[in-house]
């Protein structure tokens, strides 16, 4: 009896050790653009079920048309409630792009709101890279299930790939590129910006010689009546302890939300 109670007492402690998985987006932004430009024939504006109808699902309850159409919010083209939804002006411009530079700068912004975005940061520019260790790397060190290694690691790099940001060799490798910033014509010519001439640039350290802070984890969490999101805006590359930090915060973040859908279907 007491080594029965011993195996109920491990087994009940391994359940309150499992966190919930870090979640991505299943769809990968290639298919994800061909979708919106199958949806913008059509106007801009649409209900599920024509969604489901331009990813080829006949039906709006099956579980991976809903994984699909959760892609396209995290990637933040679509939004909307309930059965009506309305592609967003990233997911238009990717759509009906003026330039190509547009549409690729639309991509890259959308990359950058999921998941992928820190995993891209972190990672090596320049060489190839396994697409297998990516997938490790993001169940290590941001929570996804180890379930979804593999699917994670394909997925992102198809997704780097549509957005300019990677090329793929075909041998289950990657090579992540350098994001292109943009220069205008005063940081191109630092000593014209608001200084007297003859002025110097501000030293190192001061605060305007600070680079610009930008977002390099931009997610959310939506459920019916509301949304929970986490930013983490910074002018470094994350680190392998910040991820770790970020992967307990998006765990606490996904029970909030489930406690939040819960107490919606209480009501």
């Amino acid at each position: 009896m007491e080594a029965s109670n011993g195996a109920q007492s491990a087994g009940d402690q391994g359940r309150r050790r499992r966190k919930p998985s870090t979640g991505f987006p299943v769809l990968d932004l290639g298919e994800a653009a061909s979708v919106l430009a199958r949806a913008s024939q059509h106007g801009w504006e649409h209900t599920v079920a024509e969604i489901a109808g331009y990813m080829g699902h006949a039906t709006t309850n099956s579980g991976a048309f809903r994984a699909k159409l959760a892609a396209l919010r995290d990637y933040g083209l679509v939004s909307g409630r309930g059965e009506s939804l309305e592609i967003t002006q990233a997911g238009r411009t990717i759509a009906v792009p003026e330039t190509e530079d547009e549409r690729l700068a639309a991509l890259q912004e959308a990359f950058a709101n999921t998941v992928f975005g820190p995993v891209y940061q972190e990672s090596v520019k320049g060489s190839p890279i396994s697409i297998d260790s990516i997938g490790r790397r993001a169940v290590n060190r941001l929570g996804v299930a180890p379930g979804s290694q593999g699917q994670f690691g394909e997925v992102f790099a198809r997704s780097a790939s549509a957005a300019g940001l990677a090329e793929t060799t075909g041998d289950g490798k990657v090579t992540l590129v350098a994001k292109p910033q943009a220069r205008s014509a005063d940081s191109e010519n630092p000593g014209s910006v608001d200084r007297r001439p003859g002025e110097n640039p501000p030293a190192p350290g001061h605060p305007s010689s600070r680079p610009a802070l930008k977002p390099v984890l931009d997610q959310h969490w939506p459920f019916p009546d509301g949304e929970v999101a986490l930013t983490v805006t910074i002018a470094r590359p994350l680190s392998a302890a910040d991820f770790a930090s970020i992967g307990a915060v998006v765990a606490q973040i996904e029970k909030l939300v489930v406690g939040l859908t819960g107490g919606d279907t209480d009501a």
